[in-house]
């Protein structure tokens, strides 16, 4: 049986249901995404976009487009976030026509019986824009070291 995960918003109102396994697990540590997650790094999971199911029964998910001009890729960046409560809920970079999304796993909801944080559900296999680290934050332990971004995903199915 596939992978199932699933996680919500910090309101509870949005849903989020991960289905199979995700192209890679990784935290950011680039100036974008301190600023986005209000701290020292973001941890998230890469997965095809139809693999992210949504539900949001209040319309409570709203978008904000970076623009080209603002990304490093030169591509727009789209960031999805619950309007009620802030919390972050995945980005979608243009680069890959919207078939990847980037899933913030501090969503993630820990299973019933699940024994420890449900962030351990997708542990980091890398680290990208270490350059960029905070000094009091120690590198993840089994984890590849990405000076800037880990080579790209491969393209959809």
């Amino acid at each position: 049986m596939a992978q199932v995960l699933t996680g919500s918003c910090l309101c509870g109102s949005i849903k989020v249901k991960l289905n199979g396994e995700p192209i890679k697990a990784m935290t950011c540590h680039c100036v974008d995404c301190q600023k986005s997650a209000g701290g020292p790094f973001q941890s998230n999971a890469i997965y095809n976009t139809s693999a992210v199911e949504l539900e949001d029964p209040n319309n409570y998910a709203k978008l904000y487009i970076v623009p080209k001009t603002q990304t490093g890729s030169g591509y727009e960046k789209q960031k999805w976030f619950c309007g009620n409560c802030g919390s972050p809920l995945f980005n979608r970079p243009m680069k890959y026509e919207g078939q990847k999304s980037v899933v913030k796993t501090g969503i993630l909801d820990a299973p019933a019986g699940f024994q420890g944080s449900a962030l351990d559900q997708l542990k980091p296999v890398s680290e990208l824009y270490v350059k960029d680290r905070a000094s009091y934050v120690h590198p993840v332990d089994g984890a590849k070291q990405w000076e800037e971004a880990a080579p790209a995903p491969a393209p959809a199915k």
